[in-house]
């Protein structure tokens, strides 16, 4: 590969690079592109293409050095609109990273760059974090409206990439209102999209995943198998992608574990595992580690299950409230009911909620505390009347169950179990 990379000539590498991207060859992009750019540096346009490409396949430092390079070629060439997209998802990528100096400092500069300048797609752009900033705020209702007037940009400027994002982020805003059947027809709505291939992959991964994230949310089985199904099929017609792979195998892990195949959500789990550690490792890693370590804990593998939450939380994924059921299965009742307790206080909503009330039962009848699970599944049921997914209301139905043979009512739990 390498000696015939080197008896390119740089217009044949450039022109097989655009071909590639063109194909969503990803990796052979990557390597034409990079080698035109040896011989010559590429022009602006040329190294957004080569950018992506470089995220596509796994390199993210990489990518956003190139990104950067394309937003001072395009500032040179005058270019001030394609410069403030540039800084726009150089900003947007680092918020997610956690790279919260660095974000700041691209996102201002793209603020500066669109200032006395009339109304364009980039503006919607640059509403994004708003509605982003706004959720993780716990803000639901601003962040609808932000979304909503990105996506009337995106529409307006026929910009699908805005638009298919900016649905999506309505739709999740709206599920954590609860406002659910409206929130998952939007995402639904944004799936069409990326299914048509209308928007392009950076954006299809990142609403695939976040689609697949808000089933998990809701609870909605059903959704969750049929757009990992989607996303594998996706990610499968396009064998040079690295990214999101990992997500894909980690959603499968838990969908396989929720119908019984421990052994195959084993091995799904740890392919995912093993594709989030590769260098650089991504924060996610600590999700395949909690799936892990719950999959050894109902095996009954408990050093195995305890090595796992301890890898969850150094990647600062909480291992609650798996650690607390691990303890009673360990027969450790204190340490179980001291566990749960404390996040059964600290978790007030979302799906985190609601694990934690289906773990909080279990662990208060070992304690013979009939008074406590009753309170938990009783707001289990509540939140299940809401909300009405299947999966939910049969956690819901399990723990009314178990009370109700708690209290002696035999009968009423034989009717809900």
């Amino acid at each position: 590969m390498r000696a015939v990379m080197k008896s390119m000539t740089r217009g044949e590498a450039l022109a097989q690079g655009r071909e590639s991207l063109r194909l969503k060859a990803w990796g052979t992009a990557y390597a034409r592109l990079s080698a035109a750019d040896s011989k010559e540096p590429l022009d602006a346009a040329d190294l957004q293409g080569l950018a992506m490409a470089a995220q596509l396949v796994g390199k993210d430092v990489e990518s956003a050095g190139l990104l950067a390079r394309a937003h001072q070629g395009f500032l040179g060439d005058g270019a001030t609109l394609r410069a403030a997209r540039c800084a726009f998802w150089l900003g947007y990528i680092a918020l997610f990273s956690g790279d919260l100096a660095q974000s700041s400092g691209w996102l201002g500069r793209a603020r500066r760059l669109l200032e006395g300048q009339k109304e364009c797609v980039e503006h919607g752009y640059m509403l994004m974090p708003e509605g982003l900033r706004a959720v993780q705020e716990g803000d639901a209702g601003k962040a609808y409206k932000a979304f909503a007037a990105a996506a009337a940009i995106g529409e307006r400027f026929g910009d699908k990439d805005l638009a298919t994002l900016a649905l999506h982020g309505q739709g999740r805003a709206l599920i954590r209102k609860g406002e659910i059947a409206r929130g998952v027809a939007l995402l639904d709505e944004a799936m069409i999209a990326v299914r048509s291939e209308e928007v392009g992959p950076i954006i299809a991964g990142a609403v695939y995943c976040s689609v697949i994230e808000s089933c998990r949310e809701t609870f909605d089985l059903g959704r969750a198998r049929e757009w990992t199904t989607a996303l594998e099929q996706w990610c499968e017609s396009q064998p040079e992608m690295v990214p999101y792979r990992g997500h894909c195998l980690l959603h499968r892990a838990e969908i396989l574990q929720l119908q019984g195949a421990w052994s195959e959500a084993f091995g799904e789990a740890e392919r995912a595992r093993e594709q989030m550690s590769q260098p650089p490792p991504k924060p996610e890693v600590g999700a395949a580690f909690y799936r892990l370590a719950e999959l050894h804990r109902l095996r009954g593998e408990f050093a195995a299950a305890e090595e796992g939450y301890r890898q969850a939380k150094q990647w600062e994924r909480t291992p609650e409230p798996g650690i607390a059921q691990l303890r009673l299965a360990q027969g450790q009742l204190e340490a179980a009911r001291a566990a749960i307790r404390s996040i059964f206080e600290d978790v007030r909503e979302g799906a985190g909620r609601i694990r934690v009330l289906d773990a909080y039962v279990e662990i208060a009848l070992a304690a013979d505390d009939v008074e406590a699970a009753r309170g938990a599944a009783d707001e289990l049921a509540e939140i299940a009347s809401k909300h009405g997914a299947a999966l939910l209301r049969a956690l819901s139905s399990r723990a009314t169950g178990a009370v109700l043979l708690a209290e002696g009512d035999a009968r009423g739990a034989l009717e809900s179990l």
